[in-house]
């Protein structure tokens, strides 16, 4: 049977259907197996919105615009929103709908999760631990249930520098964690995380280790596979190029660099992290749900499939990979930004903390200030500043440390592939241009991120080249720079001080 012959009138439910993953997910779906039955959507409740609105609102973005064009209504037609909650028992969901998923719903898709590094870790368990054995529970009640994928993080084994395709135990047991989150105060549970913890840098790595346990515990119960994606980044090309709908790992960096607002990190810049573009994780994702469906595994072979989607071998140091997004900047600059774009690495601390004062503190007062000053509305630097500062530290221990993921299935699903679906499932990346596509995925994230006007890419790279010559002939001469500038005769933006990096 072929993937798009198995996913034919057949019912899925996604959870995390509104995040990244979720949507490119349910965009490959529908679009590469038009005959798919329903797409269930778990999706919270909004104050003043019907689920007709939920489906518009999820899909309002450009993402989509591709099965718009060629097959209009088709999205609206299959998506199936239900209203519950991942952090509620029994999804939050109620009677009526429960029991249509156990009816109708043989695919599940769980997706959902709360991936910020520094939440709470009572929230954390709730929603990544309970909410995983909320899904595992309706799925043992569904009567057509062919399969449930989990999905994981391939940073979830962060404290192994060599993470294999298979489950480690935890350092604890997922149904204490859950116990001690439902039933501990919540000041005293924040007290008490770092205990927690124990070597895990994060509340998202060990929760999510967590609820590998559960997946793992229900092998012989129901078809399950785990999938550990690395950093998902842009979209390769599937549907379009360079799609991105949030700043979260590289992408985000770079776009601060490119804005100014960022001119040193701290990071290793030789450590090589391993990134994955989210329609090659897409792809393969629903291949594994599509073997694992078609495989019966025998007692002998008690485990679960996992896999590590991993790139490993196309994957590009810290500092190749900023020196890539850099040059792409300088031929696709913004049109405002604080200060021309650059940027270094350091492992020390002091020299990070002093230099991010400086540099980019500093400067963030002194424009709030002068643009209160002159009365022109704007965004505040400083708070911005603030959150980049306490994101790098988040970031710190995965920017200062490698790992090798083993990815032999993840790779070894390609050659299961079968040759009619080749065409819309292939994921085989050995041929990428690691250049162009980090020049697509920079291009994209000033289109989807900022809404980059096209028209104005003449103007700004004649202002970054008026940059670099006035700094070189003009020296510090304070006002000349600022004439050139156009300081009086254009609104007061970032310009003025992006030419003041020498002064």
């Amino acid at each position: 049977m072929s993937i798009q012959d198995f996913f034919k009138g057949r019912n899925v439910l996604v959870t995390g259907a509104t995040g990244f993953m979720g949507k490119v997910l349910i965009e490959k779906l529908v679009r590469s197996c038009p005959e798919i039955g329903k797409i269930c959507l778990l999706v919270r409740h909004k104050k003043g919105k019907d689920k007709n609105s939920r489906i518009k609102e999820i899909l309002d973005v450009k993402l989509f615009d591709t099965i718009k064009e060629q097959k209009p209504g088709l999205m609206e037609e299959k998506l199936y929103p239900v209203l519950g909650d991942m952090t509620e028992l029994r999804l939050g969901l109620s009677d009526e709908d429960y029991s249509f998923l156990v009816e109708n719903v043989s695919v599940v898709f769980h997706v959902a999760a709360s991936v910020r590094f520094d939440e709470p870790i009572r929230d954390a368990t709730i929603m990544n631990v309970r909410g995983t054995r909320e899904v595992v529970q309706l799925a043992k009640q569904m009567k057509h249930l062919k399969v449930l994928l989990h999905v994981s993080t391939a940073y979830c084994n962060c404290i192994r520098e060599h993470v294999e395709e298979k489950v480690y135990e935890s350092p604890i047991g997922w149904r204490e964690a859950i116990s001690i989150a439902e039933n501990l105060d919540p000041t005293m549970s924040s007290i008490l995380t770092k205990k927690f913890l124990g070597s895990f840098p994060n509340t998202y790595t060990l929760t999510k280790l967590l609820a590998e346990q559960i997946i793992n515990e229900e092998r012989n119960n129901i078809p399950v596979v785990i999938f550990r994606p690395s950093i998902v980044i842009s979209s390769l090309n599937d549907p379009i190029k360079g799609w991105i709908d949030n700043f979260n790992g590289p992408i985000g960096l770079m776009m601060a660099c490119g804005k100014g607002i960022v001119r040193i990190t701290y990071g290793e810049k030789s450590i090589v992290p391993d990134y994955m573009a989210v329609d090659i994780s897409i792809k393969s994702m629903i291949v594994a749900a599509w073997h694992r469906s078609k495989s019966n595994l025998s007692e002998k072979e008690n485990y679960v499939p996992v896999y590590n989607s991993a790139s490993v071998s196309k994957s590009v140091s810290n500092e190749q990979l900023l020196d890539l997004g850099m040059k792409v900047l300088e031929q696709y600059p913004f049109d405002e930004m604080m200060w021309r774009p650059t940027i270094k690495f350091t492992t020390c601390f002091y020299y990070y903390y002093i230099s991010t004062i400086v540099g980019q503190v500093f400067p963030a007062i002194f424009f709030d200030a002068f643009l209160d000053l002159i009365g022109k509305p704007h965004k505040r630097l400083l708070p911005l500043q603030q959150k980049i500062y306490v994101v790098t530290m988040a970031l710190s221990y995965f920017t200062t440390k490698s790992w090798k993921f083993d990815n032999s299935n993840f790779l070894g699903l390609i050659d299961k592939i079968p040759d009619v679906d080749r065409k819309e499932f292939d994921y085989d990346f050995k041929d990428v241009d690691i250049a162009e596509f980090m020049k697509n995925a920079t291009i994209g994230s000033q289109k989807y991120l900022f809404n980059v006007d096209e028209t104005k890419l003449p103007f700004a790279r004649k202002l970054l080249n008026r940059t670099i010559g006035s700094l070189k002939s003009e020296g510090t001469n304070l006002i000349v720079i600022l004439k050139r500038a156009g300081y009086g005769q254009r609104p007061i933006g970032y310009r003025p001080l992006l030419y003041m990096n020498k002064i």
